[in-house]
């Protein structure tokens, strides 16, 4: 029958232990010296939820608990450490496009980090495709390239290296990025049975505890909210409007661009943001014959102004040095 061991003490005893011994472990010891019985810290912490909190009420504090319990339904796209460095209104966004490591230009971090000194974001979001996945992708991939193993180990010091420098992230869930998500949802695997994404790019636990993954976020700027999602659905003044605010995508490797738009009460805006990838790396020779190439570069948004920030490159290919 339901509660017998908690019956084996009147409402009294259990006030006198449950207030002398705040601690669950040293009150579930003294439980258990008393009865000659096992009582666990859990079974104490629900007595002291009916008898401190609810009064000897049992069927109040079972509905307490009911109240509060949720179902969890697993969500790969929802990865979250940290929020509290996310301002209420945020004044200089950095914003940080595809990079799809190990296929990252070289000269991304030294580029990244002379760009957040230039212009000292207070919020940075990544669009998503942070890691490349091509001997995962449901595409032919390169046989000259890494196993997927291997890539993913290049990949994760590439990672760690920017977290070294961007330790606060907001992160997009994206096609590339979800790659492992994808696999094994396609073989019948749950996703209960996935490495989610901070512990796959950092297993000691030691870093990215600030890094954190969602399908989109929206962001206060002094000028309206803006939304940073790693695709648009559809045209991207389209799903600004639809979505009542600016827009901020990735994805689109070869489009580099802010398209302004207005209605009869509001001006709004949509920005792609090309990508920071290594555009000669056999991971994109699906591109080789491309209308449009990839253009490297990152974004900034000031005071709610959205702001495209291009890596220039040399003749060799590498980043001239300065913005």
């Amino acid at each position: 029958m339901r509660g017998q061991l908690m019956r084996l003490f009147t409402q009294t005893q259990h006030v006198d232990i449950l207030t002398e011994f705040p601690k669950d472990k040293d009150a579930a010891d003294v439980y258990t010296a008393k009865i000659g019985k096992t009582i666990s810290p859990q079974l104490v912490r629900y007595w002291r939820s009916i008898f401190i909190a609810n009064g000897g009420n049992m069927a109040k504090a079972d509905r307490e608990l009911k109240e509060v319990r949720e179902f969890i339904k697993p969500q790969p796209d929802d990865d979250f450490g940290r929020l509290d460095f996310i301002p209420k209104v945020a004044r200089s966004i950095m914003v940080i496009p595809d990079q799809h490591a190990p296929y990252h230009h070289p000269d991304m971090i030294r580029f990244l980090v002379a760009v957040r000194d230039a212009f000292d974001p207070d919020l940075v979001v990544n669009l998503g495709d942070e890691l490349d996945h091509h001997a995962l992708s449901f595409h032919d991939s390169d046989p000259n390239l890494d196993s997927a193993g291997v890539e993913l180990e290049r990949a994760k010091v590439v990672m760690q290296e920017l977290h070294d420098e961007f330790p606060d992230m907001l992160i997009c869930h994206s096609n590339h990025g979800s790659m492992h998500f994808r696999r094994a949802k396609a073989h019948g695997i749950p996703v209960q049975m996935v490495k989610g994404y901070r512990e796959i790019l950092f297993p000691d636990r030691k870093r990215g505890k600030g890094w954190n993954w969602a399908y989109a976020w929206r962001v206060e700027t002094p000028l309206g909210t803006v939304m940073f999602k790693h695709q648009a659905s559809g045209s991207i003044l389209a799903d600004a409007a639809h979505n009542a605010c600016n827009l901020v995508v990735g994805h689109q490797h070869g489009n580099y661009s802010v398209e302004y738009s207005a209605s009869s009460a509001h001006l709004y805006w949509g920005m792609y943001c090309g990508c920071l990838i290594d555009k000669d790396s056999y991971a994109f020779a699906y591109g080789k014959h491309s209308l449009r190439k990839p253009v490297i570069g990152c974004a900034v948004i000031l005071e709610g102004r959205p702001m495209l920030i291009p890596m220039v490159l040399g003749t060799d290919g590498r980043w001239v040095g300065s913005l």
